[in-house]
């Protein structure tokens, strides 16, 4: 059914040039910096300010790639989690670096909205510079990214002509990490490890493209178990079965003008959920979470990534 959808998406944008007004500025911000917002290459590492983290072209053969995404990169709440998740992973000691003004968007939203050329571009500049830095494992803050270099970018791969066989062996073998499941592998080994600590009631929200899509349910949970000492009370549609935030599909880009938001609908679950933290493992679902509490006048109820949990709970002892 996606497929189907994306499929006349792409038809009406690139065929047609029918989409809604707002995602002019969208392709074409990211177009002309690689960004929705248009925000210039220079200030893409600027959430690195004051920490001390590898550049990948000073850190060649590095084991991982921390890709930290445009969330990560220019949203102030997705560059917390990305300064909680470089602290984690320096914590662990892990042989990491970030590609700073080199990233780019990953396509995601630019496939989902039904411009396909745009997608392609992003995808094919990235694997250049996945090839050019030797990349073999990359870590994600954002389950868009995840996905897309997950199960799309081999598929870009496939039909490219310009490299050879043997580049196209190494870049399908690049390995790719969401942060949940990174994070339980290093607490699991204690090369993160945490105070024991107990929280009050707390629930979590599935993202679409890690749960439903990509079958990553344990981890965070696992990650949620090991840092606030409990288990999540369940959401009323969790798992495989969770509700959209409402940022899926590209949606995050344009406004709904039909019936009542996505968001508000899920933010309802949380609370009557009677929770006081709604953990979250996706960017784009903590803007829209927040933005959903905030309407509905609930402060008292907070919303976290996993990795800011983690990186507060952290015992920096030893």
């Amino acid at each position: 059914m996606v497929t189907k959808i994306v499929g006349l998406r792409q038809s009406q944008v690139l065929m047609e040039s029918r989409f809604p007004q707002e995602l002019n500025s969208f392709f074409r911000n990211v177009e002309t910096n690689s960004n929705p917002w248009g925000i210039g290459f220079a200030k893409r590492g600027d959430w690195m300010e004051g920490l001390t983290i590898p550049l990948l072209r000073d850190k060649p053969g590095a084991e991982y790639l921390f890709w930290v995404g445009c969330m990560g990169s220019f949203d102030p709440e997705g560059q917390k989690t990305a300064r909680a998740m470089a602290a984690i992973m320096t914590r662990a000691g892990l042989d990491f670096g970030v590609l700073g003004t080199e990233e780019k968007c990953c396509g995601d939203s630019a496939r989902r909205l039904g411009n396909e050329y745009l997608f392609q571009t992003l995808a094919r500049e990235n694997l250049e510079i996945f090839k050019s830095r030797g990349v073999r494992t990359i870590v994600t803050i954002c389950p868009h990214g995840y996905n897309t270099f997950k199960n799309e970018y081999p598929r870009i791969v496939d039909s490219w002509t310009e490299a050879t066989d043997e580049e196209k062996a190494r870049l399908k073998a690049i390995r790719v990490l969401s942060h949940a499941e990174l994070i339980r592998d290093l607490v699991e080994r204690g090369a993160v490890p945490l105070r024991s600590g107990k929280a009050g009631v707390f629930t979590f929200h599935d993202p679409c493209y890690l749960g439903r899509h990509n079958g990553v349910l344990e981890a965070p949970r696992e990650v949620l178990s090991s840092a606030l000492g409990a288990r999540p009370v369940e959401l009323a549609n969790n798992r495989e079965h969770s509700f959209c935030c409402g940022a899926g599909g590209g949606l995050m880009w344009t406004e709904e003008t039909l019936g009542r938001r996505v968001n508000d609908v899920r933010t309802d679950e949380i609370i009557r959920s009677g929770a006081e933290l709604a953990a979250v493992s996706c960017p784009f679902c903590l803007s829209m979470l927040k933005d959903g509490l905030k309407d509905q006048n609930r402060p008292d109820i907070e919303v976290k990534d996993i990795a800011r949990i983690v990186e507060e709970g952290m015992d920096r002892r030893s």
